[in-house]
């Protein structure tokens, strides 16, 4: 009898889990009026992945489909979709970012102010480094030393280098062993490799994304393997000696199970700009993917970069622009070719055919290089418990590694040596995205940091080699909580985050060094916060949003326990760095409207930006007694808290679907930049260096079936820009660059193959441009071929 009834009740819950109601979901795919035919989509929920591809007429269907929240995806986008008795409802097909909350958001639902650069329009514009793939965006100020691999740094709404902080698939990207703590140094290291796309943050990211996240953030994101095999392999070549090879292979088992993607990359310029600025760059990358059980996902992610590039000598300015006040701001007029060259061979200043000139470029130094690398290795897990309770933590372990080498050939006085740069960054982070409600989604919590940074310095004679060591770790407590309202047409986030840090002593290489006998207090905590609030009037297609929040910076290693070595005389230590600085301060606001025409085929929008830097780290004179030994005579000063400065301005921009085959989009940025203390005392001058009041952007991409021809323009007003020793406040003049791309699709096999011929001219119009006095590229051109399979 009792197996009687336990067959019943098998048979009775057999029959009514057969029962459940499944559901067929099946459309039509179109992303803005345009039907996308013959491609992958996919419908995922926490616990289940279908997979499939359109039709000829952008038709697609998933059968059997249980009841449940999903989301269907298409590249870059996706759309809601809701399962429920049967019944079937889909959402608009919306842009998908993760930067705005650190969460998945589609942009109707975000509160701040990003941009999307997808992996379609980095193919548009041929564009192979980070760097350049963000010179449209509005607010973003991009700034080049020279040609490729040269230092690249980023100034986003009017701030500084150090105010922007970069991210790999969502994971802090820094140098520890910076000046700044922050990623500038390895900016031209980042190759486009393997990228699915970029997104940008502008304004305050701190409370998401912790430390040097104060006027922007970017996300290098990488690209999830694919089910089946498929790859692509290209190569260019071009002026300046210009060779590049990339290769990238994706397989993922259709049960989605596992996959994996890696690509690699080769940048070589044999000439560079003066003939003998030769530099290289290889880049390897490649991310796994791992489904042990259904709710469950392992991440694994890498990417290694190894760089060489020839320097050359600072811009120096000529004695005649000496003759003019220091409060005097020179009109920029550079050393004419020939004659630089002549200067190089050492003949001296005075010999010259001078002319108006006023500044000499950067000089051609032959035993000047670096050498540059950096290991970066992630690991995520990824556990959803339910629908509404998901875990995610992650591992990451950087590694920076900086060779500079100088001898005595070059301009001016030069002495031989070598110094490296070593960097280490662990940062172990978990956090729970919790979803009470359909009102809220809740995140918390917590991470680990611990940075370590290394100088060692070599001299031929050996009398002048030193070593220095510090650390410092740092543990931090977060929170956000998103909340859609009125049938989620009103978005509002609100988050904090909380860093504790905690300093160990420093190493010398010689005994009474500094900072050795001190009795190190932690510094000061940091505390940020932040909210957004955005409204979207379904009716018009217009959306307002306001974003307030406070920034911070960490000090520096070097800031904190900075020295130089001094081998004249008695060997030893000169302090720079202050253990007890605090942490920088600031405070943003931004707010704009987005308006939405002719059926979402354009947007326009505009935006208001105000930041204000409240407390800041310098290098200045200090007050006597300094209580950590610090000389002005013997350092000229050291690292101390200041006051900072002022940014504001507006960044208009619009852009224009005006056929399936025609895309625009065109901006415009208004910057007012102040320092409350004069960047160069001498010369009084509040305005900061190197920030142009104007700056306009086009991007104008028209396809003809299989031809595609894309024109990037930006020009900016003039800027100020300091200049040699002692030094003086020039004003060059803007770029003016257009580079203007095109290719054409050649279908293999049906279409299962693709090979893709394209070409750019660069500084189409051959602008004579000098940033911050060093030479760019001139006109020059390149061409190439891939092959996609």
């Amino acid at each position: 009898m009792k197996v009687i009834e336990i067959l019943s009740l098998i048979c009775f819950l057999t029959f009514g889990i057969s029962a459940q109601q499944t559901a067929t979901v099946s459309g039509q795919l179109t992303d803005e009026g345009r039907t996308i035919a013959n491609q992958p989509i996919r419908l995922v929920s926490t616990t289940e992945t279908f997979e499939t591809t359109t039709d000829a007429s952008g038709n697609y269907q998933f059968a059997n489909v249980a009841d449940g929240n999903y989301l269907l995806v298409y590249n870059n986008k996706q759309a809601s979709v809701k399962v429920t008795g049967g019944q079937v409802s889909i959402a608009e097909l919306a842009d998908v970012v993760v930067i705005s909350a650190s969460t998945t958001q589609t942009l109707n639902e975000v509160s701040k102010t990003v941009n999307i650069i997808d992996a379609q329009e980095l193919r548009d514009r041929a564009d192979f480094s980070l760097v350049e793939s963000l010179r449209s965006i509005p607010g973003f100020r991009i700034q080049q030393l020279g040609g490729f691999g040269r230092t690249a740094n980023i100034k986003t709404r009017g701030l500084r280098n150090q105010d922007t902080a970069i991210l790999i698939d969502g994971v802090r990207f820094r140098d520890a062993a910076a000046i700044t703590g922050d990623a500038t140094p390895f900016l031209s290291d980042f190759t486009l490799t393997s990228v699915s796309k970029i997104e940008v943050l502008r304004g305050s990211g701190s409370s998401l994304y912790g430390t040097n996240a104060v006027g922007g953030t970017i996300d290098f994101q990488t690209p999830k393997p694919q089910t089946g095999f498929h790859g692509n392999l290209s190569g260019a070549g071009g002026g300046y000696g210009l060779g590049r090879f990339r290769g990238n292979v994706s397989n993922g088992k259709a049960d989605g199970k596992f996959g994996f993607n890696f690509g690699a990359s080769r940048t070589v310029y044999t000439e560079g700009i003066d003939g003998e600025d030769d530099a290289n760059n290889t880049n390897l990358q490649s991310r796994i993917e791992f489904n042990p059980f259904e709710k469950t996902n392992i991440s694994a992610r890498f990417f290694v970069s190894d760089a060489y590039v020839r320097l050359n000598s600072n811009p120096n300015s000529i004695a005649a622009a000496l003759n003019s006040p220091a409060t005097t701001i020179i009109d920029a007029v550079p050393l004419s070719g020939e004659e630089l060259r002549r200067f190089e061979n050492g003949t001296l200043v005075a010999n010259l055919n001078r002319g108006n000139a006023n500044f000499i470029p950067d000089a051609n130094d032959p035993d000047n290089s670096q050498k540059s690398k950096f290991f970066n290795g992630q690991i995520v897990l990824t556990h959803a418990f339910n629908d509404r309770f998901v875990f995610q933590g992650y591992y990451s372990g950087l590694r920076t590694q900086r060779k500079n080498d100088n001898g005595v050939l070059g301009i001016g006085f030069q002495s031989a040596s070598t110094s490296f740069f070593d960097g280490t960054i662990q940062t172990a982070n978990g956090h729970f995205n919790w979803t009470p409600n359909r009102f809220n989604e809740i995140t918390a919590g917590y991470e680990y940091e611990h940075e370590k940074y290394g100088n060692d310095g070599f001299t031929p004679s050996g009398t002048g080699d030193f070593f220095s060591r510090a650390k410092q770790s740092s543990n931090t407590i977060y929170a956000q909580d998103l909340i859609k309202l009125l049938d989620n047409h009103l978005q509002i986030a609100g988050g904090f985050r909380v860093q504790f840090f905690d300093l160990k002593t420093p190493k010398f290489s010689i005994t009474n060094a500094p900072y050795t006998n001190l009795t190190l207090e932690n510094p000061p905590n940091a505390y940020t916060f932040d909210a957004a609030v955005s409204y979207f009037f379904e009716q018009t297609g217009t959306k307002i949003r306001a974003h307030v929040g406070n920034g911070y910076r960490v000090p520096s290693l070097f800031e904190r326990f900075g020295t130089f070595f001094s081998s004249f005389g008695i060997p030893r230590f000169v302090a720079l760095g202050a253990p007890d600085l605090q942490p920088e301060k600031t405070i943003a606001f931004d707010g704009g409207i987005e308006q939405n025409l002719f059926g979402s085929r354009a947007k326009l929008t505009a935006v208001y930006f105000y930041t204000r830097l409240i407390d800041t780290i310098g290098f200045g004179t200090l007050p006597q007694p300094d209580p950590f030994g610090r000389s002005n005579s013997a350092s000229g000063g050291g690292y101390l808290n200041t006051k900072g400065g002022i940014a504001r301005g507006g960044e208009f921009s619009g852009q224009l679907r005006a056929t399936d085959s025609t895309d625009v989009f065109a901006s415009y940025t208004f910057t007012n930049s102040d320092q409350r203390v004069p960047q160069v005392p001498a010369a009084r001058i509040i305005e900061t260096l190197g920030i142009p009041k104007h700056q306009f952007t086009l991007v104008a991409t028209q396809r003809f079936r299989r031809v595609w021809v894309n024109f990037d323009f930006l020009a900016a007003s003039s800027y100020l820009a300091p200049i040699g020793f002692p030094t003086r406040v020039f004003r060059f003049d803007g770029n003016r660059r257009a580079d203007l791309t095109g290719g054409y699709n050649i279908p293999l096999k049906g279409e299962r193959f693709n090979m893709r011929v394209f070409g750019t001219i660069e500084n189409l119009f051959g602008d004579d441009y000098y940033e911050n006095g060093f030479r760019t590229f001139g006109r020059n051109g390149r061409i190439g071929l891939s092959f996609v399979f």
